[in-house]
């Protein structure tokens, strides 16, 4: 509930009725970022979210650039506001590149389960799922604490008197946090649903195109942690192929993941560049 909260705080943000044209397209993309904060995540609509970061940030910095914007934010009587910006920027970076190294993680594991399923070597390739695991939910689940200490910061240094851009700037941090913490949390699953359901859901999910109603919430993580908790050496080659399809499947949506994070880390930078030129 909380990055409801957040999305709440912000929504009272106006722009002025002579304001730039780039506010009006801004305010578009907080618009789509809100009501993303309130849908149930999934690997498509994270992806989507990611995308759409990137073109707020990079909308962001084009008004940072505009001169009426560059002479108010060089004003000292906006050197606090635009430090507080500053602070929350390495916020989202550090969430980037924490999120970037899961990523990684996520990946190469992903390859040694393959190979060693491939192999016939079920027990070995469980192993190794299961040390991976360990290791990623450790670094997301140090990252999404360090998240919500973000969000609460965000929250509170919120400039009620600030200039208009340095208050859609504070939004953009508060949305870009809470959209981050989606994906950690995707990342690291749902053991709780993935134990109530079987082998039978997840061949359904990955031989059909029509999920049912009892499937599709569940995610290719999720799908992945039910697959491997259960299979065994004793296991049918069939069963096998479903987990490595299945696999196959997590490694392309860790791939997109993977270009939507880099993209916005990116564009993290140069915001983050753009204000302190302003600054200095």
């Amino acid at each position: 509930m909380e990055n409801l909260k957040t999305s709440s705080h912000t929504r009272s943000l106006s722009l002025p009725s002579t304001s730039h044209p780039l506010n009006a397209s801004i305010e578009i993309q907080f618009c789509k970022l809100r009501a993303a904060t309130q849908a149930r995540p999934s690997s498509l609509s994270i992806c989507q979210n990611l995308c759409n970061i990137k073109d707020l940030y990079e909308q962001m910095n084009d008004m940072i650039h505009l001169p009426n914007n560059q002479q108010v934010l060089s004003n000292e009587h906006h050197k606090k506001e635009v430090e507080r910006v500053l602070e929350g920027s390495l916020s989202l970076l550090d969430a980037s590149s924490s999120g970037l190294d899961a990523l990684s993680q996520m990946k190469d594991s992903i390859l040694e389960i393959e190979s060693a399923l491939r192999r016939g070597i079920n027990d070995e390739g469980i192993h190794i799922f299961e040390v991976s695991r360990k290791k990623v939910c450790k670094v997301l689940s140090k990252s999404l604490a360090n998240l919500k200490k973000a969000e609460k910061n965000c929250a509170l240094t919120q400039p009620e008197g600030a200039c208009i851009t340095v208050r859609m700037l504070k939004e953009a941090e508060a949305i870009s946090l809470s959209i981050l913490k989606s994906l950690f949390s995707f990342l690291m699953g749902n053991k709780a649903a993935s134990q109530t359901r079987g082998w039978s859901l997840v061949a359904k999910l990955v031989k059909s195109k029509h999920v049912s109603r009892d499937a599709e919430n569940i995610t290719e993580v999720v799908c992945i942690d039910n697959a491997l908790s259960t299979l065994s050496d004793n296991h049918s080659s069939d069963e096998t192929k479903v987990v490595l399809r299945q696999l196959e499947l997590l490694e392309k949506v860790i791939l997109d993941l993977e270009d939507g994070l880099e993209s916005i880390s990116r564009c993290f930078v140069r915001t983050r560049v753009s204000l302190l030129n302003v600054y200095n």
